[in-house]
């Protein structure tokens, strides 16, 4: 029952139309010059799912019937008329239904207004020429040259004109736009409509002058200002104040070099098509570059909110490296609310980070295609990351960098520690083969200007511990040696396990009495004191060192090498002792 309530709202709109539009644009009861009502039910089949477009064929038949037989008397030519737009209109909401956007806008970018174009413009209304033309031929014995011409223009003006203004009204998208806007926007708006309005009658109410092109003017004024729907409205009462002052011989169009009221409603018809198709495609580009910056401004907004609920900040800089934009929290880095750096030097934001954010900028602009990232220390063990990408502007243009910041330093020293724990020896905490290795060669490179000592130490008989006691007991040993060689060191010095029972130590000296001094305190001391184990046990044990100093020529392999030939000797001499290498 709804949907035939709906259907009988059309076929009585499609009644109303036809009836104004027979009696004010049609010569003597014979085609009109404009034809609206066909747009009328297409617009309203758009809102209606396909299995209910029969009801608004048959509505649109009984309209087109009624409005003829009321105003032309016509008898068996009413029906036939009917008859010949039903394919017209059949073919207009199927295609019109392929154009429609998930939005419900029919014409919502410049391949949607061609499309338009070419299915309302010459498909649709060539589908009711021919039929239509002869009824028209048969029952107001017009010529059937003018018929098939003024029946096809005034079908598909009307279909060009009416539809998206008839569509946007049953979606409801002109009553958006009037609550989107403010009271001033409103007067704005109307006025501007007034204007056509006025304008157009204006020229159309003389025929003095050919005046014809003075409605463009505010035309295109309203189709920058107020978009596809105001162009829609305004083009709809161009055409009805035109076509009203046309049928009744006033108006520029009487001063075409045309004679007779068919050939001068042609000519009308060809300067709507004008208006029409060379707006359409203007205010097209308008609404998507309107839905392009209303995307961008909505993605803006969403960088803002996400970034002032997360640790990153973004910034965005010109090339000349000056801030024009920042979302986000700057008070943790830069130590200043964001709306501060607004306008300041990329050099002035932070000074101990002010060169190598330049350097990232300066990167990011010589490359577009990539990125740069800085890794930054402040002090009190703090770091940021800053990563620059060029941005570009709306328009695909450049305009600089834009660098996303933010506080790097749990991470860094998540990366130290696991860069630590990969060089350190799990069982007893001092570095490990690899780890030993970098700072030792280090070292060799560096040439420190105290020199440079190498020490290698073996627990003695260390096998005959794990075989006759365990390796649980062998390894509380190595912990404790481990634990001794530490604290008998300075800390310059560093202590690693080469793997085993085999340790070795890099002193930062090359002073005889100083490094020989060390190693020996440490044989002793593993030598007097026992390594207590759980329930009171005592485990003694000693161990041998080899030292070698560095002097020059000398390289990581061959400071090791000769501290290994000292350590042999000290085994060979009885263990428990120290050799200094040759």
């Amino acid at each position: 029952m709804r949907a035939a309530g709906k259907a009988l709202a059309a076929a009585c709109l499609y009644f109303a139309l036809a009836a104004v539009t027979i009696h004010l644009t049609s010569h003597e009861g014979s085609i009109a010059t404009v034809w609206p009502a066909n747009a009328v039910v297409v617009a309203m089949m758009l809102q209606r799912p396909r299995s209910e477009w029969s009801l608004y064929l048959l509505a649109a038949l009984l309209g087109n019937g009624a409005a003829n037989m009321a105003i032309r008397g016509a008898g068996i030519g009413s029906l036939m008329l009917g008859m010949s737009n039903l394919p017209e209109i059949l073919i207009a909401a199927w295609m019109f239904r392929r154009i429609v956007s998930a939005d419900n806008a029919l014409l919502h970018d410049k391949g949607s207004v061609y499309r338009f174009i070419l299915a309302a413009g010459l498909i649709a209304p060539a589908a009711s020429t021919g039929f239509g033309a002869l009824t028209a031929y048969l029952m107001f014995d017009q010529p059937i040259g003018e018929s098939l011409g003024i029946w096809f223009a005034a079908d598909a003006l009307g279909l060009l004109i009416f539809t998206p203004f008839f569509h946007s009204l049953i979606a409801g998208h002109y009553v958006q736009c009037f609550r989107s806007k403010s009271g001033i926007e409103r007067l704005k708006t109307g006025a501007l409509q007034g204007l056509v309005v006025a304008v157009a009658a204006g020229v159309f109410a003389q025929s003095t002058y050919p005046l014809l092109f003075v409605p463009v003017l505010p035309l295109i004024l309203v189709t920058f200002r107020l978009g596809w729907l105001g162009t829609n409205l305004a083009v709809m009462l161009i055409a009805a104040i035109g076509a009203l002052a046309t049928m009744h011989g006033v108006g520029p169009v009487s001063l075409a070099s045309v004679h007779g009221f068919w050939a001068q409603a042609g000519f009308f018809q060809l300067y709507l098509a004008f208006l029409l198709l060379t707006n359409m495609p203007i205010a097209a580009s308008l609404n998507e570059r309107r839905i392009l910056l209303d995307k961008l401004a909505e993605r803006e907004r969403a960088i803002h909110l996400l970034a002032e609920r997360s640790s990153v900040l973004l910034v965005n800089f010109s090339p000349a490296g000056r801030c024009t934009q920042v979302a986000g929290d700057a008070s943790s880095i830069f130590g200043r609310p964001a709306a501060d750096l607004v306008g300041e030097d990329i050099l002035d934001l932070r000074e101990d980070c002010a060169d190598a954010l330049m350097s990232a900028h300066v990167e990011a602009i010589d490359n577009p295609q990539g990125k740069a990232v800085a890794e930054i220390p402040l002090g009190n063990g703090r770091w940021i990351e800053a990563t620059f990408t060029a941005s570009y502007d709306s328009e695909g243009q450049f305009a600089g960098s834009i660098a996303t910041i933010f506080d790097a330093t749990r991470r860094k020293q998540r990366e130290r520690e696991l860069a630590d724990a990969a060089q350190t020896d799990e069982l007893t905490g001092v570095l490990n083969r690899a780890g030993f290795m970098e700072r030792f060669q280090a070292a060799i490179a560096d040439r420190p200007e105290t020199g440079l000592s190498l020490a290698l130490i073996d627990v003695d008989r260390f096998k005959s511990i794990n075989d006759e006691l365990g390796h649980l007991v062998g390894d509380a040993v190595l912990r404790e040696i481990a634990a001794r060689l530490v604290s008998e060191v300075r800390e310059t010095d560093v202590v690693g396990r080469l793997g085993g029972d085999e340790f070795v130590l890099l002193l930062r000296t090359d002073n005889s009495e100083v490094a020989q001094g060390i190693c020996k305190r440490i044989v002793d001391r593993v030598a007097s004191e026992a390594v207590d184990m759980r329930f009171g046990q005592e485990v003694r044990t000693q161990i041998s060192c080899g030292l070698v100093y560095h002097i020059a020529g000398l390289g990581v392999e061959d400071m090791i090498h000769n501290a290994d030939m000292a350590l042999y000797a000290a085994k060979r001499a009885g263990r428990n002792q120290l050799r200094v290498a040759a």
